[in-house]
């Protein structure tokens, strides 16, 4: 710890904030590159593949940390976390297979709406005013999300209705990570989590997928799990804890939002996604209700007792 500390004190607030927007961008751009992973490998071993390196590397990094950390005590809310973020992947990479990494960036993102009623239900906070009504406006737009054009009916695929569900098992696994952040050792507790969800990732693989072949590991799929495992799990994950040690995490969170607005880009530009207008205002809604669920009174914030913590990457 001799050198880290110093190092931390001399990031600049505009430093820290420059490191979330890198963090929104590469986790956006997460949708994209798995999406291009997933046209070669299953969900399973796209995200086995993808955990097993990371925890290793991590391990490698953190060796001397984990040598002084009694890990036992670790094990119980590391697994639960394991098992959530694990579910919640699932849900949302099959729903990923299924749609389009835009639309999938900008459903996860309703994770942010369910956190406050979801703190509601076990943390017994009732949510302010401001997050019903972005509930409300985010169910306009998903619906504007669910029209393919002017004039049709509503129509959530199966791909988006995964999604959804994915979503609001992102934010019960936020909602722990709050909670569990109070009382333990974060890293060594993320650690836990990632090597959790790799074991149930590479043991669902073994037994219901076949091993990917030679052939499945070209050199699309090789960048988007480079991009994946450096850029999405272990850079941005790393970029958000140093810059929320300088930025608020009300307005660090804000920053955070434009993570679905790089998804959408990302995917356009990519993969050139088609955005009907319909799409658009469900776009505009939705990232306008995390905007308006993630603002914070700063008088009131003191006064409560946040479980939530600092956002969690969904990717």
């Amino acid at each position: 710890m001799g050198t880290a500390e110093p190092e931390l004190l001399r990031l600049s607030p505009w430093t820290a904030r420059g490191m979330l927007i890198i963090a929104a961008a590469t986790w956006g751009g997460g949708y994209t590159f798995s999406k291009i992973a997933l046209e070669t490998l299953s969900v399973q071993w796209m995200m086995a593949i993808r955990l097993c390196l990371s925890v290793a590397i991590m391990v490698v990094l953190l060796w001397r940390r984990i040598r002084r950390t009694h890990l036992t005590h670790l094990l119980v809310p590391g697994i639960l976390l394991g098992l959530t973020y694990w579910i919640a992947f699932m849900f949302q990479m099959r729903g990923l297979a299924l749609t389009e990494p835009g639309r999938n960036a900008f459903l996860t993102a309703t994770y942010c709406v369910f956190v406050p009623f979801l703190v509601w239900i076990i943390a017994k906070q009732r949510p302010a005013a401001r997050h019903i009504l972005a509930a409300m406006i985010c169910l306009f737009g998903v619906g504007f999300i669910a029209i393919p054009k002017v004039g049709a009916s509503l129509s959530l695929g199966q791909g988006d209705t995964l999604t959804l569900i994915g979503a609001v098992l992102f934010a019960i696994n936020l909602v722990l990570s709050g909670m569990f952040a109070k009382k333990f050792d974060m890293l060594m507790l993320t650690l836990i989590e990632f090597a959790t969800a790799a074991t149930l990732f590479t043991g669902g693989a073994l037994i219901t997928d076949p091993i990917p072949q030679a052939a499945a590991f070209s050199w699309t799929t090789l960048a988007s799990l480079a991009y994946l495992i450096i850029g999405s799990t272990l850079v941005a994950q790393n970029f958000q804890n140093l810059a929320f040690s300088k930025v608020p995490a009300a307005q660090g969170s804000l920053i955070l939002c434009t993570e679905s607005l790089f998804g959408l880009l990302f995917s356009v530009v990519l993969v050139h996604e088609h955005i009907s207008p319909t799409n658009l205002i469900g776009f505009a809604l939705i990232f306008f209700a995390i905007v308006l669920s993630e603002l914070h009174r700063p008088h009131m914030h003191r006064r409560r007792k946040d479980v939530s913590g600092p956002r969690a990457n969904v990717l």
